[in-house]
């Protein structure tokens, strides 16, 4: 179906790490918590910080393949700005050449995984950029170093950070560099995977960074943008969940940190199995006789290639995910690879796990982390933002609904949200469906919880409940592609796999679905192994569709930029006044300035949080007489000011707006 495998795994590889890094030793357990729990907080600084790649991964050097990509220590590399260096002819390949990858951390069940080659990864010519694929970690890297070599003036690489497993973290920032440092300007971030699977989310800021990139010197409107604005483009957050989701069959959501998501005191135990040798973590349906079962073949599909659960006894099979119950609880893959949440890990409104809460009362949320920012990727992101406050609209981009989500995530946005902030993030609420067609839009708390009926519910420690309330910008966590939800056939305004697989036999599509297939199950015996593609069609688009919700998602994104503040500084007078001034001031110099840009100089959350310092006006050549002017500058608005200054040995000066979100600009004048 559309990969080979690769396969070297024993059935019971070794899972301690390879370095000599000794076990870690749990915590001394607290009084009032149980054994389990302190064991549970072990799990969460578990694992040293290894790499997930092997030489291939790194350099893109395609020698001898290795029989497995071992964990070492990460390769000695500097964080911060790269210097621009070609790197090289594109890869021989885009996945591992090794027959096996080995993630990091200690677990109890597998870490050794058989290394996937998807067609879907496979770009249709080497060194040529396409947007019909999908793109993998050791690609995106050769394109970043690529463009940053090749357009020095408008590119620059960092690596911000590394990895749960030492993996290096790249960012670019695409700026024109002639016209300031981008520090200077207004700016925006976005990002890409955050979540292991949402892979469509690094397709689009990768499409977004291509599109400034490649026309720049040839498209006006984005050499006006480049030239008064910065944009931070990370298109992988988090690299070992990118890489583990796209080389192997995994359907990993999270980092790759060992967590014990079902609570019994073991880490990572039992993982998906591809039983059936197809690359894929499907469906397991086992014919048990007619009436004895829960599901029976949907005879409304056309294809009749999906089940529909109708109760117990009264259905033909049984149905289970693709695996084995690795460790007897009776259920199949409930505790895979890693488990925490990226995006539950930030710090507003920051809730503790289940099982964490010592009242055993209070609300907690699933994946949190053991304590805000506990993750690298995270944090990562955290400590730019707070570097980089000239950024003043954010999305951190993941998949599926589709929607353009923002917050709160905890409450109605009518009661906790200033009201001139609401109203301007409904304006990019409707804006974002306008650029794609996304079904939803709005709050996390009222929007997303209730679209499909049902009350609001609460998501704790929320990047974009961090963005307003804390970082007070414009901040979105959209969700790409629509899970294959094209037509709602029986207009029930619900869409179920049924209308999915009806559409892909309308459209002629072979590539939703997996075929069912006999295997043979280690314990259930035979059964049958297919359902929805779980990676290119459930999760993401197929690789052919991945370009039109790219752009149209980046599109909006560019939409962001354009509206960041923008202050410009005009009519700029100067009124000799006459000798003896009190304050001894020679002159008074006057200037207009404005917010040209559709946000905010600072939403009103922003002044709440002073998050950031007040728009002023400077006076560089001459003494200034008393203090600055202070304001904020609303999207559109203007404020006209006047300064007193004492004349020093020039006639020249220089008259600037200064904005800490809205960036710089100047004018001169004479002080005659």
């Amino acid at each position: 179906m559309g990969s080979e495998i690769a396969r070297s795994v024993p059935d019971h590889p070794e899972n301690s790490a390879s370095d000599g890094t000794p076990s870690p030793v749990p915590p001394p357990v607290r009084p009032g918590r149980s054994r389990r729990s302190a064991s549970k907080l072990m799990t969460l600084v578990a694992g040293a910080a290894l790499v997930i790649a092997s030489t291939p991964m790194w350099s893109g050097d395609e020698g001898a393949a290795l029989d497995d990509a071992e964990l070492s220590a990460a390769p000695t590399y500097t964080i911060g700005l790269q210097p621009p260096q070609d790197p090289g002819p594109f890869p021989g390949s885009v996945t591992p050449t090794t027959p096996t990858i080995t993630i990091a951390g200690e677990r109890d069940g597998e870490s050794t995984f058989d290394v996937v080659r998807y067609d879907q990864v496979r770009p249709k010519s080497p060194g040529q950029l396409d947007f019909d694929h999908f793109h993998t970690g050791i690609e995106i890297q050769w394109w970043l170093k690529k463009w940053a070599h090749q357009r020095p003036d408008i590119v620059d690489l960092y690596i911000v950070g590394e990895s749960f497993s030492g993996q290096p973290i790249y960012q670019v920032t695409i700026t024109d560099k002639s016209t300031g440092t981008d520090t200077d300007k207004p700016a925006a971030f976005f990002e890409g995977n955050r979540h292991s699977g949402e892979i469509s989310s690094a397709e689009s800021s990768l499409w977004l960074a291509n599109h400034l990139i490649s026309r720049a010197g040839k498209d006006r409107q984005v050499d006006k943008l480049l030239d008064d604005k910065a944009v931070y483009i990370r298109p992988v957050n988090n690299p070992d969940g990118h890489d583990l989701y796209l080389y192997t069959a995994q359907t990993n959501r999270s980092s790759v940190r060992p967590t014990d998501n079902d609570e019994d005191g073991k880490l990572d135990e039992d993982p998906g199995e591809d039983l059936n040798g197809d690359g894929y973590l499907g469906q397991v349906r086992r014919y048990v006789g007619a009436g004895k079962g829960t599901h029976v073949i949907d005879d409304r599909d056309p294809a009749k290639i999906v089940m529909r659960s109708v109760g117990a006894g009264a259905g033909d099979y049984l149905m289970s995910s693709e695996g084995v119950d690795n460790d007897g609880d009776g259920r199949e893959n409930e505790d895979g690879v890693g488990g925490l949440d990226l995006h539950r890990n930030y710090p507003y409104n920051w809730h503790v796990m289940p099982g964490y809460d010592e009242t055993g009362r209070n609300l907690t949320q699933a994946g949190a982390g053991e304590y805000p920012l506990s993750e690298p990727e995270t944090r990562h992101v955290y400590t730019w933002l707070m570097s980089h406050t000239n950024i003043g609209a954010v999305n951190s981009m993941d998949t599926r609904v589709p929607m353009h989500l923002r917050g709160p995530s905890t409450c109605d946005p009518v009661e906790c949200m200033y009201t001139g902030d609401r109203k301007l993030y409904e304006h990019f609420d409707r804006a974002g469906v306008g650029f794609t067609g996304y079904r939803y839009s709005g709050s996390v708390y009222i929007d997303y919880a209730t679209r499909n009926g049902g009350d609001p519910e609460a998501l704790f420690g929320h990047g974009p409940d961090f963005g307003y309330f804390q970082y007070g910008a414009i901040w979105y966590g959209d969700e790409i592609w629509n899970g294959g939800d094209f037509v709602d056939y029986d207009k029930d305004e619900r869409f179920a796999d049924w209308e999915r697989s009806r559409w892909c036999v309308e459209n002629r599509r072979n590539n939703c679905f997996l075929p069912w297939t006999k295997a043979q199950h280690p314990k259930l015996g035979e059964v049958e192994i297919g359902g929805i593609n779980p990676k290119f069609w459930a999760q993401n688009p197929a690789p052919d569709l991945i370009g039109k919700w790219a752009a149209n998602q980046a599109k909006f994104n560019l939409y962001l930029t354009e509206s960041l503040p923008q202050v410009e500084i005009s009519q700029v007078g100067v009124k000799p006044l006459r000798a003896g001034q009190t304050d001894g001031a020679t002159h008074e110099i006057s200037a207009t300035v404005t917010n040209t840009g559709r946000i905010p100089t600072a939403l009103e959350q922003a002044k709440e949080v002073k998050i950031v310092a007040p728009d002023t006006v400077a006076v560089e050549g001459a003494r200034l007489v008393g203090d600055a002017p202070q304001f904020f500058l609303d999207g559109g608005k203007k404020q006209r000011v006047t300064l007193r200054v004492t004349k020093a040995d020039t006639e020249s000066v220089t008259v600037r707006a200064v904005s800490v979100r809205g960036g710089l600009d100047s004018a001169p004048a004479r002080l005659r």
